[in-house]
Formats: structure tokens, C-alpha cells, sequence
């Protein structure tokens, strides 16, 4: 998001650091896959899947930023090979990622946030409220690009597509579990658009990642699909990190996860 307008509002206040910087964050998560059908290695079942998350600081703080969110999912497999990529440099040269080829969207979302000091992590700290599009890219095999976007300037107290840079995740296999790790960088957490001082607390996110399959050379091929259930059920587990406002325990980092598991069918 191009910054358009000095944000003073939620960086003027320097001072008045929260008494106790040791809080942190809880988190709730749920999972839904489309459709939520077992597949198996010889027959991949094509998948779509809905992430939402919900962040809470600890009274009387607000949510202290994020610095990784990890996603283990039993069961599913991803191809990034065989579909349409676009990659990091090419959205930050643009600013935008509308040079970006359709077919290389994967997944779109959007967020509730709060901006703020960083050395003020109280919930009545002045604050700007952040409501960005989420758009993530293919990259290529194990690759990904997430970018922020606005609409208007309203959305994010000034803040317009291009402010924040786009920045890259990964997938991988880890025995029959797919892991997508998402750092976060500072452009989007303890320095948001390169602005110092000013930090995101992550109220809301929910992702919805796109069923996306095709025909290459007479095999039909999806970028996400699963392969295996067990029992009955797909477990998950999403892994939240954070670090803490700044003060007497700035920069220390807390990680805390939440499990569960959806229903497959075979």
C-alpha cells in the first residue's frame, strides 16, 4: 500500500508505553476444506480450503504483531509447478499486482488490523483501523507471494496498494503433512510500510485458498489436493508468533498454537 498521508494520528503518541510489555496474544482458528474427500496418492481430490483467525492481546494491551504464521495440514499436497506464477520482484517493481496473470492467484482474503506505536501497546493507544485485501501468488514449485491491497486510501488510515511490499512464503512436505510458512516481515508488522515505530495488530484474517485443477499432458493435476485422511479426519495444527511491543521485554517472541481436524469422507 503506497503511503499517501503522514499518519500522525497513530504515531504521535511516543510515550505512555504499556506497564507490562509480557503480554501476548491468543488466537482462535478454524479450517474448511471443499470438498473434504480423503483422495489418495493415486487419485488426487482436488481442494479448495478457508482459513480464518481471530487474534486477542492480553488486558490491557492489544495483540502484539505477528512475526510467522505456520500451517500444518495432514493429507494434501501442493503443485506449483504446473500453473501460472508470478513473483515477488515483479509485484514491488509495479507497486501493484495487477501485472500479475489471473490464473496465478491462488488464494484472496482480507484483514482486520490496527496500527499503532510500538512502544504503546495499550488497547486505548491511538490506533488506525486497516482493512486490506489479501491476495496470494503462485511463485513456483514450494513458492508463494502474499500482497496486501486497498481500494481506496480509507481503508488503511492513507495507506494505498504498494505502501507495504509483497513478500514470500513456502510450502513443503513433511512426511504426509503439508506446511505453509508465512514470515512475516517487517514491512507488515513492527514497521509497517517502512514507517519506524508503527506496528499491526491482527484482529481478523480469513483466507480462502481456490480450488484450482487442470489437464497437463493427459493427467488432470491440481495445485492443492488431498491425498490421505486419518481415521476419518484431517488434522491441522496453525502456529501463531509473535513479538512484543517494545519496553522491558521488547522483542521477545511467544509462539502459541491451535489444533483441530475436520471430517473426510472417502
Amino acid at each position: 500500500m503506497r503511503r499517501i498521508i503522514i499518519i500522525s494520528t497513530a504515531i504521535a503518541v511516543l510515550g505512555g508505553a504499556s506497564a507490562a510489555y509480557a503480554s501476548f496474544n491468543s488466537y482462535t482458528a478454524t479450517f474448511k476444506f471443499t470438498p473434504n474427500r480423503a483422495g489418495s496418492t493415486k487419485s488426487h481430490s482436488p481442494l479448495g480450503i478457508t482459513l480464518t483467525y481471530n487474534a486477542f492481546g492480553t488486558a490491557p494491551d492489544r495483540a502484539a504483531p505477528l512475526s510467522d504464521l505456520k500451517t500444518t495440514i495432514y493429507g494434501v499436497v501442493a503443485d506449483g509447478k504446473d500453473f501460472a506464477k508470478c513473483s515477488v520482484s515483479k509485484i514491488a517493481n509495479a507497486k501493484s499486482d495487477k501485472v500479475c496473470p489471473a490464473e496465478a492467484l491462488v488464494a484472496k482474503g482480507h484483514v482486520n488490523s490496527l496500527l499503532g506505536p510500538g512502544n504503546n501497546g495499550l488497547a486505548t493507544a491511538p490506533v488506525v483501523k486497516c482493512t486490506p485485501g489479501l491476495d496470494v501468488w503462485n511463485a513456483g514449485q514450494g513458492h508463494l507471494v502474499f500482497f496486501f491491497t486497498a481500494v481506496t486510501a480509507k481503508q488503511c488510515g492513507g495507506l494505498e496498494t504498494g505502501a507495504a511490499a509483497p513478500y514470500p512464503a513456502t510450502v513443503k512436505q513433511s512426511g504426509k503433512n503439508l506446511v505453509l510458512d508465512v514470515p512475516q516481515p517487517a514491512d507488515v508488522s513492527t514497521k509497517v510500510a517502512n514507517i519506524t515505530n508503527f506496528y499491526s495488530t491482527l484482529a481478523f484474517e480469513k483466507l480462502t485458498w481456490k480450488k484450482l485443477s487442470k489437464t497437463v499432458k493427459g493427467k488432470k493435476v491440481a495445485f492443492l489436493a488431498s491425498v490421505a485422511c486419518k481415521n476419518g479426519k484431517r488434522p491441522w495444527t496453525q502456529a501463531f508468533t509473535a513479538v512484543n511491543f517494545t519496553g522491558a521485554a521488547g522483542g521477545a517472541t511467544s509462539t502459541s498454537r491451535v489444533s483441530g481436524s475436520e471430517k473426510c469422507t472417502k
